[in-house]
């Protein structure tokens, strides 16, 4: 009762029982390529634990070396000619690849420009004449952070301002539409001031 009631537990792994730093040996044999032994009961037997404690390690077994067989000699067959392949019923094309498609049709049609009669050409005229008192006129147009970042780096790396260079790009924008050179052909000279 008295060993009931001692505070000392049964057991405990105490400094004695842990190896030290590099002083850890292996709780098993090294073993052999050849396997664990010649015999099959005795391979039932040996585990390959280090139970018996031996401080020597075993001999290692090696197995026997069978003797070398000539190579056999090769055969010449001819290659079989490849497998045609069967034909394989067309996928699905996906939606994605249709909307695509669709979209790149309509970017490739050539738009026809919008006619506009020369009544409404000069009236735009007008309109533009008197807005422009000094031959300029201005109009603010509005772009997204992302863009408006691209114009001043633009500005910043070529040396102008940014009002150049969209000016520069509308003209460009412009030239690509004979359309408007031949309306504004057509329109009378405006008044000039002095």
């Amino acid at each position: 009762m008295s060993a009931m009631l001692s505070s000392k537990p049964l057991a405990s792994l105490s400094s004695g029982l842990l190896a030290r730093k590099g002083q850890a040996k292996p709780a098993m044999r090294p073993q052999g390529f050849g396997g664990f032994a010649s015999s099959a009961a005795a391979a039932l037997d040996d585990l390959g634990w280090d139970d018996m404690g031996s401080p020597e390690p075993a001999a290692p077994q090696t197995a026997p070396t069978p003797a070398p067989t000539p190579a056999p000699t090769p055969v010449l067959v001819s290659p079989a000619p490849p497998p045609e392949p069967e034909p394989a019923e067309p996928a699905p094309v996906p939606p994605v690849i249709s909307l695509r498609e669709a979209l790149a049709k309509r970017i490739e049609q050539v738009r026809e420009p919008k006619s506009v009669s020369l009544a409404t050409a000069a009236r735009i005229g007008r309109e533009s004449a008197k807005q422009t008192k000094n031959g300029k006129a201005a109009f603010t147009l509005r772009l997204d952070a992302d863009r408006h970042l691209k114009l001043r780096l633009a500005s910043a790396l070529g040396g102008r301002s940014a009002q150049m260079l969209v000016t520069e790009a509308v003209d460009a924008l412009l030239d690509t539409m004979p359309e408007v050179a031949a309306l504004v052909a057509q329109l009378p000279e405006p008044k000039r001031r002095r």
